[in-house]
């Protein structure tokens, strides 16, 4: 388990992404895949809008470019930190990429219980999945509503 303040630094990374989404004209949502020692092996943010792809979340930008540079679908023994809870696609995707470690700020939607969408992969899984979320969760929920707004004014 990663130390707290590199959770945070980490945590502060994927809201860095996040806003290089808004300024894309994507939606606010960033993350990491790191390794184990909390090393960042990639890194970005939703390219829904940019790439004209519903599916092109965070975590799915992220598996993708993940398994080309280490040549494999297998990310087993890295992590991934996100600046929301990931929604059950992208969790389902992440599980199914080896990834068993999930660290994120803000939870999924404003009306969710805490850990609602990252549950539903868990209590589906058999493996052992450890969620740790809330992280910098103030943070994260202003940085997505100052990006929401943002991307409103501009539509």
């Amino acid at each position: 388990m990663l130390s707290k303040e590199r959770m945070n630094a980490l945590i502060r990374i994927a809201m860095e992404e996040a806003d290089a989404a808004v300024e894309r004209g994507d939606d606010p949502y960033g993350g990491a895949i790191v390794d184990q020692e909390g090393n960042i092996f990639v890194r970005n943010g939703n390219r829904q809008n940019t790439e004209q792809n519903p599916a092109a979340h965070a975590e799915m930008v992220l598996i993708r470019e993940a398994a080309k540079k280490l040549g494999s679908n297998d990310l087993s023994g890295y992590i991934s930190v996100c600046n929301a809870e990931s929604c059950p696609m992208c969790a389902s995707a992440l599980v199914i990429a080896g990834i068993k470690e999930f660290y994120f700020g803000a939870w999924f939607e404003d009306g969710f219980q805490p850990n609602i969408q990252m549950s539903v992969v868990k209590d589906a899984c058999y493996d052992n999945i450890i969620l740790e979320g809330g992280i910098l969760a103030n943070e994260c929920s202003a940085g997505i509503k100052r990006g929401r707004e943002k991307l409103s004014k501009n539509v």
